[in-house]
């Protein structure tokens, strides 16, 4: 099978040639985006994979179409940037890789809780600024005496659960469908009086419409003063506006931010070859009680790895005329 890889990394480029070696295939890698420029690139090509946060429009479809190229495997989780429908349209079957490392992100989402805890931003920014007795004097919190809310307990969320039970802090879950495994300890709660118990708050849901702004005006002022919240999991998640306004206020204790609500079309414009300005995210940055990080929850090597071997794998049963578990309809 003649392959045609997108957005390709230098860390991905191993585990590429790896593959490719292993299972007598081509793979052709370009570092440019799939956009409606770049897609002549995959004419003679039986698929292509992408990793890339940019939209893939309607033209793209009809790109591959044209091109008799009918297969197209992401190379990541989100797929809220796929014009399915279209694809749909275009007899264009697509793959995602839903799961590559649940633990890689589990573990940056406790570890932003503990960034938060030991207030590591203040110390930090008294530090740069030569202020070594003010540095010492932000008291941190323990994450065992606390009540942690686990908004999802799919796979990442029930890592984030099983690390948790390790530190000891009590777990409340709000999610339609139970964890079932044995070892995990938890209390299924409603979301409104998650909001209400929790002393931090973590999302591991779907970007579904239905989930838009799920921490809005009303969640906030449902919760606790000094709430922490992190948010590793989708960028539409939260309202920003809103949750600065709580911030400012005090309301709010810290943030952890890993998908930006704006990110879509901030990296829109980095793609172009521009810079972007935010000044949601510029105030964000400034703030020592925010720890705020370019979508990389997920960027382990064993994550990589799982992304680029998934996503070809997926290819290769398309090119079959096998059913593949991760395809999106």
């Amino acid at each position: 099978m003649k392959i045609c890889a997108f957005g390709v990394r230098g860390d991905e480029v191993p585990y590429f040639q790896s593959w490719a070696a292993h299972t007598d295939n081509t793979v052709t890698l370009h570092t440019d985006y799939l956009t409606e420029q770049t897609l002549p690139l995959a004419a003679g090509y039986d698929g292509m994979t992408c990793f890339q946060t940019v939209p893939y429009a309607s033209t793209i479809f009809t790109g591959m179409q044209r091109l008799h190229v009918p297969f197209l495997a992401l190379r990541n989780a989100g797929f809220e940037n796929v014009d399915l429908p279209a694809a749909q349209a275009h007899a264009i079957r697509v793959s995602y890789v839903p799961a590559y490392s649940p633990r890689a992100i589990a573990e940056f989402a406790v570890m932003s809780m503990l960034y938060l805890l030991r207030q590591a931003g203040a110390v930090q920014t008294a530090l740069h600024d030569a202020d070594y007795p003010l540095a010492k004097t932000f008291i941190g919190r323990e994450l065992g005496d606390l009540t942690v809310g686990v908004v999802g307990s799919g796979r990442i969320g029930q890592a984030v659960i099983r690390i948790l039970n390790g530190f000891g802090a009590r777990v409340l879950i709000t999610d339609s469908h139970l964890p079932e495994a044995r070892d995990l300890s938890f209390t299924p709660v409603s979301f409104t009086e998650l909001l209400r118990q929790s002393d931090i708050l973590t999302l591991h849901i779907p970007g579904d419409p239905a989930n838009d702004n799920l921490l809005n005006e009303a969640a906030f002022a449902k919760m606790k003063a000094g709430t922490l919240i992190v948010n590793t999991a989708r960028p539409n998640l939260i309202d920003t506006a809103a949750m600065l306004m709580h911030l400012r206020s005090g309301k709010l204790g810290g943030v952890a931010i890993d998908t930006f609500e704006h990110e879509a079309d901030d990296l829109l414009q980095l793609a172009k070859g521009e810079t972007f300005t935010d000044p949601l995210w510029d105030e964000l940055l400034a703030m020592p009680n925010v720890m705020l990080s370019p979508h990389i929850a997920y960027y382990t090597d064993t994550a990589v790895r799982n992304m680029v071997v998934q996503s070809l794998d997926s290819l290769i049963a398309f090119h079959q005329g096998a059913s593949v578990a991760t395809e999106l309809t």
